[in-house]
């Protein structure tokens, strides 16, 4: 269970839970610029997600994503307990993230165990940041690889998808 603390903020004071996963970004974020090359104006922490459904709105994020040249890549979503349980949301989340341009790489992990897939076909490409592709590597799939925007119909099933996970489940 996370420890709370107190927040200020312009409602007053409140109690929020601490972030676990802090550290953790933290050092994914260290890894991609050392290890794999990535500008650290390319790592983004903490990227917001808006998802609406009719009658409920969620909001959520993305804990990583990384950005060569402005285009979105990889997508890495940090939760609890187990990575596989978890890979569709993180599927959802990056489909989500940019409708007309998705990331082609999405990352689910708890930290401990990491599951790199495909955003487009859901196909496992790898279980170690190790096999997550070097910046000149990932440069070539965005250049060879055109994006897949997403229809209006796939987007809210996307939304359907990331509420029942980040929402519900």
């Amino acid at each position: 269970m996370a420890a709370l603390v107190s927040c200020q903020c312009d409602q007053g004071v409140c109690e929020c839970q601490s972030d676990p996963f802090q550290p953790e970004r933290e050092r994914i974020a260290r890894f991609l610029q050392e290890k794999k090359d990535y500008r650290p104006e390319e790592i983004k922490l903490l990227v917001p997600l808006v998802i609406e459904i009719p009658g409920k709105r969620l909001y959520t994020k993305a804990d990583i994503v990384v950005e060569p040249e402005g285009r979105p890549a990889i997508c890495i979503r940090l939760n609890e307990g187990s990575v596989v349980s978890r890979e569709r949301g993180t599927i959802a989340a990056a489909r989500l993230l940019k409708p007309e341009a998705p990331p082609p790489l999405c990352v689910q992990t708890n930290g401990q165990e990491y599951s790199i897939l495909d955003t487009y076909t859901k196909k496992s490409l790898g279980v170690r940041l190790e096999d997550l592709p070097s910046r000149e590597e990932m440069l070539k799939i965005l250049k060879e690889r055109q994006p897949k925007p997403l229809s209006p119909k796939q987007i809210e099933a996307e939304s359907k998808i990331l509420f029942f996970y980040d929402g519900i489940g």
